[in-house]
């Protein structure tokens, strides 16, 4: 606890990580060591004494490893290049942030608390943001009371969000608002998610031109499989970044109602469509198929490749939409290659948590929208009623609630993400 000028207690910050939760605890909650994130400014070393992973600041890496504190993952020299990068890196305005109104909570007299006695107001503000930032983190103190709480959604470049908490304070006037942010784990999702996309726009491109009866076809199967490594290796990377920092990404795509042999797309299904020899290499086959998705979204599509002599998993590197299809391959062994078989590879309970969380994470941000939008009228409103405060406190109430609901459901949400793609 710190003491705060006034003599009163004021909890202390649960951790000072900003973006990243420390590594103590992402161990916990089922990360690697290898897949620890280290927060803003910090570098992941190993910690001698307990052989556990550290976080630690990156100007004091060199002195620790050093000394014996500390060595490096893997024992590998020390990424001097990134080291320099971290130390060196320029701090910059991620947003601007304004109290639009601090509203006294009635006691339970039904009167403002007088005088210097400690009071509780209803803070709303506002945070208009000039790069993206996400899981936007905020401290709000008084010369009472300190909180900290990471807002629900991402804050868009350019674009002001309207927030509110509770928080006690002697004076009003004492109440200041920062953000924790420093910028850099924004910059490294925003670069993983542009890569994603660009791996996913050149699979969509090769998919579209594939046939299965063409003479490129296995070359384009290489490609494919290729590019279905990379795609999964960066949403490993992308989702587990935001299952340490409870932000989830929404991806939409196109929909068809045909499979690519041209059937009726009746139900999921997943089947072979062409089995190529590999070029010098006997026993071994490009197999290509299909998955289709029937009226549902698969979230997390996982197939089961078997044959006579080899079984397989293959992780698709996107959803599969509702009403329709992906074509990609992969190379198996067999000594009868009419027994390739492709089949669902057992994981729709993961596949339908992690839909119906994204679904009941855009209802919970319908609500808070609303009730944000709600607020914001009423304060800006020059003829208030005379339940204002009781008005604001109400809708306050009600924002930190779906706040915390929505934090809940999309730390849940990437765990899933995380745990499928690991």
């Amino acid at each position: 606890m710190a003491i705060l000028a006034t003599g009163v207690l004021a909890p202390a910050l649960p951790y000072s990580n900003a973006d990243i939760i420390p590594p103590k605890h992402q161990t916990k909650i089922g990360i690697s060591d290898d897949d620890v994130v280290c927060d803003s400014g910090l570098f992941k070393v190993i910690r001698a004494a307990s052989d556990s992973v550290a976080c630690v600041k990156a100007k004091n890496v060199s002195k620790l490893v050093a000394n014996g504190w500390a060595k490096t993952v893997g024992d590998k020299p020390v990424d001097e290049e990134l080291l320099s990068k971290i130390i060196n890196r320029k701090s910059i305005d991620l947003a601007t942030i304004n109290i639009l109104e601090t509203v006294p909570i009635k006691s339970s007299t039904g009167t403002s608390a007088p005088g210097k006695s400690i009071a509780s107001y209803d803070v709303v503000f506002e945070i208009c943001a000039s790069v993206p930032i996400y899981a936007p983190d905020i401290n709000i103190s008084s010369d009472s009371e300190t909180k900290q709480y990471e807002l629900a959604n991402m804050l868009e470049s350019g674009v002001c969000t309207l927030s509110a908490t509770k928080l006690k304070a002697t004076d009003p006037k004492s109440i200041k608002i920062i953000m924790l942010n420093k910028g850099d784990i924004s910059e490294k999702i925003v670069a993983l998610q542009s890569e994603l996309d660009s791996l996913k726009e050149k699979l969509a491109a090769i998919r579209a031109s594939m046939k299965p009866t063409d003479p490129d076809a296995q070359k384009q199967g290489k490609q494919i499989a290729d590019l279905r490594k990379q795609i999964n290796e960066k949403r490993e990377q992308l989702h587990r970044i935001l299952f340490t920092i409870h932000h989830p990404p929404t991806v939409k795509n196109k929909i068809n109602e045909m499979t690519f042999s041209g059937k009726v797309i009746e139900g999921n299904s997943a089947s072979v469509l062409s089995v190529l020899d590999a070029t010098q290499t006997p026993g071994l086959y490009d197999a290509i198929f299909e998955v289709c998705a029937g009226p549902t979204t698969i979230k997390l599509p996982v197939i089961k490749v078997t044959s006579d002599k080899q079984s397989q998993t293959v992780k698709l590197g996107d959803k599969i939409t509702s009403n329709s299809c992906q074509m990609t391959s992969v190379k198996i062994e067999a000594n009868d290659k009419s027994t390739i078989a492709v089949t669902p590879a057992g994981n729709a309970d993961s596949s339908k948590k992690a839909s119906d969380l994204e679904v009941q994470i855009n209802s919970l941000q319908k609500s808070l929208i609303t009730e944000k939008q709600t607020l914001k009228s009423l304060i800006h409103n020059p003829d208030r009623p005379e339940n204002f405060a009781d008005l604001v406190d109400t809708h306050v109430v009600k924002i930190t609630e779906l706040r915390n609901q929505i934090s809940m459901a999309k730390a849940e949400f990437n765990k899933i993400m995380y745990m499928t793609y690991n």
